[in-house]
Formats: structure tokens, sequence, C-alpha cells
């Protein structure tokens, strides 16, 4: 197992990563954090200065550390007030949807060291071409070192070359849904309905624009325009054959990347943007073996791979409305 990723476990398809365990048999959220190795507490731990002598001084009253309570790990500085969400009541107001056959859970996971942990539910399919289909997830992703709050994010997955990215078409959605943890069963469920029925919104938002894509032609000569704008050159820099490998790079996937060979596909902005997305799921600069694909999963969420992502969809749409 890699440094990035602790501990997974995955149901039904092998996930894009690769990694982890495969548990036979559908999945509750208690389930999911148990074979995916969550089955952890956290807790508030105060804070104090020390002299020389590492003896403590003063008393930090506005900051605590959050430590996991099993083995007594740090994971993070926090605010006074912070109120750590737990693992087993970060993903339970989801098995309403698992429950109603709504979503299946499919992958759980921890990266670096419990300071994050996610889920993924699977939530339904779209074909984009007749032999070109998009699975629909949500990925519910919470951090335990004060980075950031509970959140339900839309991604896709290309099932001919699992690639994964985030639904970010619609202004203020990139960031996904922010949730409060509530004990009350009603509001569980109509919060996990809400969630759903946002989700299924913006993925209908982007098949529209993937099949869009699909039908704006894109010669060599476009896509080199659409690459240098994506990676330029540095007036700058000395050399920039960094670039212009990566540029070679992106050329390489819109012509013989996986999926390419599919009816309709090439030469089309589907074509780019998928190649895009492969680059940043899996050729994107990232050193270390498991570690990096691990890097690499969470930047094409997150991170720069995501970054590049969206500049792609930016290029993209205008170009749909010029032609």
């Amino acid at each position: 197992m890699s440094s990035e990723i602790e501990s997974t476990a995955w149901v039904g398809d092998r996930p894009w990563h690769g990694l982890g365990v495969e548990v036979a048999e559908p999945m509750s959220s208690v389930e999911a954090i148990r074979a995916g190795g969550l089955d952890w507490e956290v807790e508030k731990r105060p804070l104090w200065t020390a002299d020389a002598e590492g003896k403590p001084t003063i008393d930090v009253e506005t900051h605590m550390a959050i430590v996991r309570k099993t083995d007594n790990s740090k994971l993070g500085i926090v605010g006074a007030n912070y109120v750590p969400v737990q693992n087993k009541d970060s993903f339970e107001f989801m098995d309403a949807l698992v429950d109603e056959g709504l979503m299946r859970y499919h992958v759980v996971g921890s990266l670096r060291g419990g300071q994050r942990i996610w889920l993924l539910g699977k939530i339904g399919q779209s074909d984009i071409l007749p032999k070109d289909t998009l699975d629909r997830y949500l990925l519910l992703w919470n951090t335990h070192d004060g980075s950031g709050a509970l959140r339900a994010l839309f991604t896709s997955v290309r099932v001919v070359c699992a690639n994964t990215a985030r639904i970010a078409l619609s202004q203020g959605k990139g960031e996904g849904v922010y949730l409060r943890h509530t004990t009350n069963i009603k509001n569980r469920l109509e919060k996990a309905k809400e969630v759903l029925g946002l989700a299924n919104k913006e993925f209908d938002l982007f098949v529209e624009f993937a099949q869009a894509l699909s039908k704006l032609k894109m010669s060599a000569a476009n896509f080199e325009k659409f690459s240098e704008f994506l990676v330029p050159d540095n007036p700058e820099a000395e050399s920039n054959t960094r670039a212009e490998n990566t540029r070679m790079e992106l050329s390489n996937l819109f012509t013989d990347g996986r999926g390419q060979d599919l009816p309709g596909v090439r030469g089309t902005g589907w074509a780019a943007y998928s190649a895009v997305v492969e680059f940043a799921n899996y050729f994107r600069s990232s050193r270390g073996g498991d570690a990096a694909q691990e890097r690499r999963f969470e930047s094409s969420l997150f991170g720069s791979g995501d970054q590049l992502i969206q500049k792609s969809v930016g290029f993209l749409q205008k170009a749909m409305r010029a032609a």
C-alpha cells in the first residue's frame, strides 16, 4: 500500500486507481467503513507551547489538535470551536439512498494517514455515444485536518478507460454540496434525496455538454491551439521542454488514447476533453509508484489536475459557441 493511501476497499467493478481490497457483497455505510479500515474516531486535544527543554509552558486556547484515538496520530490543527465529524457519521445519511435502491456504495478509503476519507457511490449511467458510457457517482469527502468540511461532489468515470473527473459546469457547483450531520432519520432521507437530485441535474448538464462536444469537429491544428492554451510556453524560462513534452503527450492521447477509437469519438471536442482527463488521471507528472497514482487521483478532483480539466472545459465551451 502506498504512502498516500492508508486503506481502501471496493465492491463490484475495480476502481480506477487499481488499489485496495475487494469486498464480495454490497455494503452499507457501516460495512463500508469497517471494510475500508475507517472504523476509528478522532477527538480534539489541547495544545501548548514548550520551553527549550520541552516542558509545557503556555496553553494555546485558540486552537486544538485533531488526534486519532486508536494510535494517537495527529491529523491536524483546528480552531477551538471546530466540531469533528466522525467517520461513522460522515456517510450514514446516504444509506437512505442505498436502502431505496438509488445508489450503490463502490469504493471507500483513507488518504494521508487519515487526514482525508472518502466514499464513492454509483447512482447511474449515461451514454455519450452508443458505445461510450459514463458512470455517475456521488463522492462523499471529509477531512480531519481542518482543511474542509464534509461535502458531496459529483464525479463521472468514463467506463472504457476508467478516467474520473469532477462535474463542475454550473457556477458554484465545483465545490459540491456542503453537508451537516443530523441524527433525524427524516432529515437524513430528505437531505440525501436533495443531494441526489442536484447531482442528477448536474450530470444531465454534463451529458448535454459531452454530447455536444462529440459533434464539434477538431482538427489537428485546432488541437494544437487547444494544447498551447492549456500548457503555454513560459517566455522567461530558459527551456520549455517540459511544456513541449506535455503538449506532445496530450496530442498522443487525442489520437491514440483509450476510447479514442470508439465510433464517433476521434477528431472531436469530446476526444480533446477525454485526452485531458486521461492525462490528469494517468500521465501527469507525479513521483513515486502507487503514491504517485494516489496523488493524481486527488489532484484530478481538487488540485492542479482538476484545474487543467476545468481550463479545458472553458476553452471547449467557447469553441462550441463559436462553431
